[in-house]
């Protein structure tokens, strides 16, 4: 019985030491958005088709079950989805991914209000966050991208 336990005890640390290495040296893809197309309206909100240019940075495919996504301008929630028809991420490819995405009405209310402030900042900032659920991966991989685009004005306000 000792010997059983003793046995037991070994296959499982061998198995949590496998499960963890199982993980280990893998990068976070990177998303990008590559394209934006409007679509016909649903009710009140506003439909996107989005072009998602996601990058594998790994030697080994990544078979990914499903992706949910958020685009934020200026700290705004706009346009969030989701979608589980996402193929295999080859090694070392980019792969684009067409995703469908719905506006919240509320946070572009408020984005438009603060963008005809006069004291409103001559930059857009964005910020695209990902979450990829990969078979046989514990848990979700999150990536982040964030940055700044000047607003139209900016360029023409120095002449």
């Amino acid at each position: 019985m000792r010997y059983g336990l003793s046995v037991l005890l070994a296959f499982v640390c061998v198995m949590v030491g496998a499960c963890a290495h199982l993980g280990a040296g893998l990068e976070a893809p990177k998303v990008r958005v590559d394209s934006l197309q409007l679509l016909e309206p649903r009710g009140i909100s506003q439909r996107f088709l989005i072009g998602l240019r996601v990058i594998n940075p790994n030697d080994r495919a990544l078979p990914v079950r499903g992706l949910s996504y958020t685009l934020a301008l200026n700290g705004y929630d706009l346009l969030e989805g989701v979608s589980g028809k996402v193929p295999v991420l080859e090694p070392y490819s980019e792969t684009l991914v067409q995703v469908e995405a719905a506006t919240d009405l509320v946070a572009a209310l408020r984005l438009l209000n603060n963008l005809t402030r006069p004291d409103a900042s001559q930059n857009l900032s964005y910020a695209l966050t990902a979450k990829i659920n990969v078979q046989g991966w514990p848990g979700r991989l999150t990536v982040k991208e964030a940055g700044e685009v000047p607003l139209l004005g900016a360029y023409t306000s120095g002449r």
